[in-house]
Parts: structure tokens; C-alpha cells; sequence
């Protein structure tokens, strides 16, 4: 008997037998220990309740008590007794059963209950409030929450209807679906009647002329096929419009009966509660068309450079109209989407989406058809980088008549690139180094027999070596490093000399380095200091724009860099000239539009998306009309933007 449950049962066996849910404390106690003396044998535990049962039953009763369960009454007098809940709640769930075969059976009334009965065993609420939550526990129902529900205290609801109708006695163990079912039926069975039925399907006609084929469609559906009506209230279109206008049109024709009978009043309160259950599936039918269409502008988004993106760049998506699209889904159902789009395989081929992860651990998406040509790209972008930085730090080195590993060694120089590409290009890098490139690879490329029109990744099933990837020559990199010295220095006699002279030794580091700039930095701190900003809005455009630059750039990267890449996408000139041409005419009619529309933004509203925004009307003049690449041409444009306000 630890069990509350068990007690609860007791309880409930005793209310049953009595064919009342008020019983009397003195006589449950007797009938406890009785109870306790049969079944001894059966459980040991029952032993508390063989002499003065009292003390052990009003425990259990105050934990059921505080649970909902039950309620005690007249608490301090001979006539103590106990409301038993349950027992109502089972009694009029066997009433909705009868409703459901005979809708002529008016709803239970709070007025039906016996008269001893207190009212607060009624858990008085709000029909629209509760049906709705009902609704969506319904949809969001599964196996634990079933459970879960079963072990629940039972309820017996008290559902509030407009004009003070009477409070109808809903039990929590009868699904809201089956009141639905209900509220129809009367309806259904008042319109069967073929002068209800004439004359709101007149009605109907009326108001909606050229639908008179629509509107017998719906009538009929309701009348002779209910399960269909039923189903048709979850869909959206013109249904809810028809079920608006007929509730209306009864509501209104009854709404003006002075003297009630029982049937109108039934009748008023099934119209309410469809009215109840047509406005949440309406709102829940556009919240889903709302979703769909937002994820359908995600799916959009991903397709757009810079192809990859991270759950928080995901997550402050915005549509065309500058709303963002977490809102118009919630976070549980951009996490379904990505977690369907990663792991659905079809066809034995990989997800549309793919995931990969930096050095950093930092997790990134990517749809797997850009990730070749994303590849291709970034290798380009960091041949020129990495070829610029190896070159400079190389001729330093041989400046100094110094020589490193990378220089002379295959297997050092890679290690050099590999050591570039993780600081440098690090998505690049993470991309050539994720788990699904081998076999995207395959894929995409082979078995679409377009590996000519791409770059090789691959070689005896093994990645290549970083400078066939990026076409960077060690020799190259040595001959323009060498290019840079001054002709002494490949003189052999004289570079010998000094060489001998000027070869710095190898030493042991010994202290810390000395800082080199301290004076400058000082200085220039004092001149932060003694000359104040001329302009405080420059200053505020400034700091919007290094927002926006630090959510538009990856890592690795930069602003320049970034330029230069979507520049060389959408710029596809052969001449140097015309090339250069044609790019100084777009960035002057940037330049020209900033000019004039900078004065009429604020620096508050500098954000990413108004600068995509702008970026948008401007590619969208005559101007530009030609470029066809508009995708990167977009990107270009709002990067150019931010680097004019920096």
C-alpha cells in the first residue's frame, strides 16, 4: 500500500459500490479495515490498518488531496467526508459515449452534479484556452506522453462559453476530438431537417454568388460523409471560409431566440465549440504554410555564396522582406530540417547537405553539390595568398644568406603548405580533410563523367599533395624569391664573401626580444588621445561595418580577399584592360550610390540585411543588367559597400 495509486482505487471501488462519488470518512475507515483482515495474507502491509485505521488513511488522503485526486469535505465535524473525482470524471466519460451514438443527448451541465457536491471539484476554463491546448496535445501526442497523461491526475474540466451559456462538464480521460465529433453531430442533425437545411444553404448561396457548386459540395460533404467533414477542417482554402460563414449564419439566427429550449441550447454550444476548433486549425494551417514557405527560402539561402555556413550564421537567415526566418519556424523544427537533410540517403548516394568541421571545432553546412566548385574556388583563392606569403618570407631568408628545410625538402615544403592552408584558408582546409570528400568525389565528379571539367582531387585513391592542389611549384616560389635580391647576391664570387660575412650564427635565443615599437605605439596612443573624433557618425558607420565584415568574412580570410574572389566570378574578361575597366565602373557606381543613400541610414540600421537589401535595388538597375553572374556580383557589391564605410 505505498503506492498512493492503490489507495486512490480503494477509493474509487468504494465510491462505485456506493453509485456516489461522496463518501462518508467513518465508513471508509470500517470498510479499510475489513479490507485489511481478508487480505492480510496477501499483503503483510496492510497490518497499519487493522487497529485505529484513521491515522494511516488521512495521510494517504492529504497526498491525494494535494494531487488533485480528491477532495475532503466538511473536514472538522462526525460528518467528514471525501469527493471522489475520478468517479465523476468516469461518469461523464461514459456519457460522451452515449452523446456520440445519440446527439440528441444534451451536453453535462455544471448543474447536473448532485447537489451536496461542491462546485470546486469543477476546474473551471476558458473553452478557447483549453480546447486549444487539448488540440495541441493531441498532435503532439506519442507513446510517453500517453503515458505520462494516464498517469496524471484526473480532471474534470469546466469548459466557459461566450453569453453565458452553461458550463459544460468535460471529463480529462475524453480526447477533445471526441467533443468535436460531437459538436458536429448536432449541427449535422439540426441541418438534416430540410427547412434548417434549405434555408442556411440559401443563405449560403447568397452571400457567395458563382460558388453554388462549391457550396452544395460542402453541404453535402458535412450531411452524408462526417469523417471527410472532419478532416476537411484540417486542410486550408476556401473550407474555413464556408465553416466560418455557416457557424456565423446559425450563431446569428439562434443568437436572437429569447426563450431557450434545451436542444438551442446544445445547438449554441456546439456551434461555439467549432468555432473554437475551426480558428486553431486555421491558425495552425497558416503557421505550416508559413513554415513550409520559410523553409523553402532556406533551402534557397543555402544555395548562396559563400556556400558554406555555420548553426548561428543559420540560425539569423532573413527573407526578402528583412524578417527572420527563425520565427517564422521554431529552433525545434530548423533542427529537424538539418538533421532530415543530413542523414536522409537516397539512392545510396550522400545527403544534399553535408556537414564538415575546422580545426577550431567550430561545425559548418554545406550542400554537396557546391562543395567542388567551392574547392576549386578557394584553392585559387589561396594559390595567390599562400604564393605571395611564401615568396615574401623566402626572400627575407635568403636576404640574410639563410636557407630552411621547405626550401630543399618535398616532404618539408608540404608540410609548409599544409601549415599555410590551416591558417590561411582553414575552410579549404577542413573541407579537403573531411570524411565525405572521397566518396562526394566519386560521386559527383567520376560517375557524372565531368572529372575534365574540374580539378583532380584525387590520385591512387589518396588526396594529392598540396602543391599539385594548388599548382604552387617549389621551384617557382624560389626563382621569385631570388628574383626580388639584388644582383650581388647571385654573383658567385661576391655573394660567397658576403655570405661568409653577413650569414647570421646559430645561436641559442637568450631573454625575451626586445619590443620594437614600443615608442610608436605610445605616441600613437597619445595622439588617440589628444585628437578627438571629428565625426561620432563615421565612427558608429565604422563599427557597424566591421560588424557586418566579421559576419560576412570567414576565418581565414579577409576583406580584401573576399573582393577579389567574387570579383573574379562574375568578371570574365580576357583583356587585363577592359577587365580593370569594367571593374572600376562597378565600384564607381557603388561608389556613387553609397554617396547618395548613405545620408538617409542611420548607423543603427547598417545591419547585414540592410546592406543586402541596398545591394539588391542596385544590381537591379540597367547598369548592371549585363553582368549575368548576379549571384556573386551581389556579394561583391555588399562587401565593396562595407569596405567603402570602414
Amino acid at each position: 500500500m505505498t503506492n498512493t495509486l492503490n489507495m486512490l482505487t480503494l477509493l474509487k471501488l468504494f465510491a462505485n459500490r456506493q453509485n456516489h462519488a461522496h463518501i462518508l470518512f467513518a465508513e471508509f475507515c470500517a470498510y479499510m479495515q475489513y479490507y485489511a483482515q481478508r487480505h492480510l495474507h496477501e499483503n503483510p502491509e496492510l497490518v497499519v490498518f487493522l487497529k485505529n485505521p484513521e491515522t494511516q488513511i488521512q495521510k494517504y488522503l492529504d497526498t491525494l488531496e494535494t494531487e488533485g485526486s480528491i477532495m475532503i469535505v466538511n473536514a472538522d465535524s462526525v460528518k467528514k467526508g471525501i469527493i471522489v473525482i475520478s468517479f465523476y470524471v468516469e461518469k461523464y466519460a461514459n456519457r460522451y459515449r452515449e452523446i456520440l451514438n445519440n446527439p440528441a443527448i444534451p451536453y453535462p451541465l455544471i448543474t447536473d452534479l448532485p447537489a451536496q457536491t461542491p462546485l470546486e471539484v469543477v476546474d473551471r476554463q476558458q473553452a478557447s484556452v483549453l480546447l486549444s491546448q487539448l488540440f495541441d496535445e493531441t498532435q503532439d501526442e506519442d507513446a510517453a506522453s500517453a503515458l505520462s497523461k494516464e498517469k496524471s491526475p484526473l480532471k474534470l474540466y469546466g469548459l466557459v462559453l461566450p453569453k453565458d451559456l452553461p458550463i459544460i462538464l468535460f471529463p480529462s480521460i475524453t480526447s477533445v476530438n471526441i467533443l468535436l465529433d460531437i459538436a458536429m453531430a448536432k449541427i449535422r442533425q439540426m441541418l438534416r431537417k430540410e427547412e434548417y437545411h434549405d434555408y442556411f444553404l440559401k443563405k449560403l448561396r447568397v452571400t457567395n454568388p458563382g460558388k453554388d457548386i462549391s457550396i452544395k459540395s460542402f453541404f453535402t460533404q458535412f450531411i452524408q460523409r462526417p469523417t471527410e467533414a472532419i478532416e476537411s477542417i484540417r486542410s486550408s482554402g476556401e473550407i474555413f471560409y464556408f465553416w466560418g460563414q455557416l457557424c456565423f449564419f446559425i450563431r446569428q439566427d439562434y443568437e436572437k431566440v429569447k426563450d431557450y429550449t434545451q436542444e438551442d441550447i446544445a445547438l449554441l454550444q456546439s456551434i461555439y465549440l467549432t468555432e473554437i476548433a475551426l480558428s486553431y486549425y486555421k491558425n495552425k494551417s497558416q503557421k505550416e504554410n508559413q513554415k513550409t514557405a520559410a523553409l523553402r527560402v532556406l533551402e534557397q539561402l543555402l544555395d548562396n555564396p559563400p556556400y558554406y555556413f555555420s548553426k548561428e550564421t543559420i540560425q539569423g537567415f532573413t527573407d526578402s522582406k528583412g524578417n527572420r526566418l527563425l520565427g517564422q519556424y521554431s529552433e525545434k523544427d530548423l533542427a529537424d530540417f538539418l538533421h532530415a537533410k543530413t542523414t536522409a540517403f537516397a539512392d545510396d548516394n550522400l545527403p544534399d547537405l553535408l556537414t564538415f568541421k575546422l580545426h577550431t571545432g567550430e561545425y559548418y553546412y554545406i550542400n554537396k553539390d557546391k562543395v567542388i566548385p567551392l574547392i576549386i574556388r578557394l584553392c585559387a583563392d589561396a594559390r595567390d595568398t599562400i604564393k605571395s606569403n611564401l615568396t615574401k618570407e623566402w626572400f627575407a631568408i635568403y636576404k640574410r644568406f639563410d636557407i630552411i628545410p621547405a626550401m630543399n625538402d618535398k616532404k618539408a615544403y608540404e608540410r609548409r603548405l599544409e601549415q599555410e592552408l590551416l591558417t590561411r584558408a582553414p575552410i579549404l582546409y577542413a573541407l579537403l580533410h573531411s570524411n565525405f570528400l572521397s566518396l562526394l568525389y566519386y560521386e559527383v565528379v567520376i560517375s557524372k563523367d565531368s572529372a575534365k571539367n574540374t580539378l583532380n582531387l584525387f590520385g591512387d585513391g589518396k588526396l594529392l599533395p598540396y602543391s599539385e592542389l594548388l599548382m604552387l611549384s617549389r621551384s617557382e616560389i624560389i626563382t621569385d624569391a631570388k628574383i626580388l635580391l639584388p644582383f650581388w647576391y647571385t654573383t658567385p664570387p661576391i655573394s660567397w664573401i658576403a655570405g661568409f660575412i653577413l650569414r647570421p650564427r646559430k645561436r641559442k635565443k637568450k631573454g625575451a626580444e626586445p619590443e620594437v615599437e614600443t615608442a610608436h605605439v605610445q605616441l600613437q596612443d597619445e595622439n588617440d588621445n589628444v585628437v578627438p573624433a571629428k565625426n561620432d557618425r563615421r565612427k558608429e558607420f565604422r563599427s557597424a561595418a566591421e560588424v557586418a565584415e566579421k559576419r560576412l568574412v570567414p576565418p581565414g580570410s579577409d576583406l580584401d580577399r573576399e573582393l577579389t574572389s567574387y570579383m573574379n566570378q562574375w568578371n570574365h574578361l580576357l583583356d587585363k584592360k577592359l577587365r580593370i575597366d569594367l571593374t572600376e565602373d562597378v565600384n564607381s557606381l557603388i561608389r556613387d550610390y553609397m554617396r547618395k543613400t548613405i545620408k538617409n541610414v542611420k548607423s543603427s540600421n547598417f545591419t547585414v540585411e540592410r546592406i543586402h537589401e541596398l545591394a539588391g535595388i542596385l544590381i537591379r538597375t540597367s547598369a548592371l543588367q549585363k553582368i549575368k553572374d548576379k549571384d556573386p556580383l551581389h556579394m561583391y557589391v555588399v562587401l565593396y559597400m562595407i569596405r567603402l564605410v570602414k
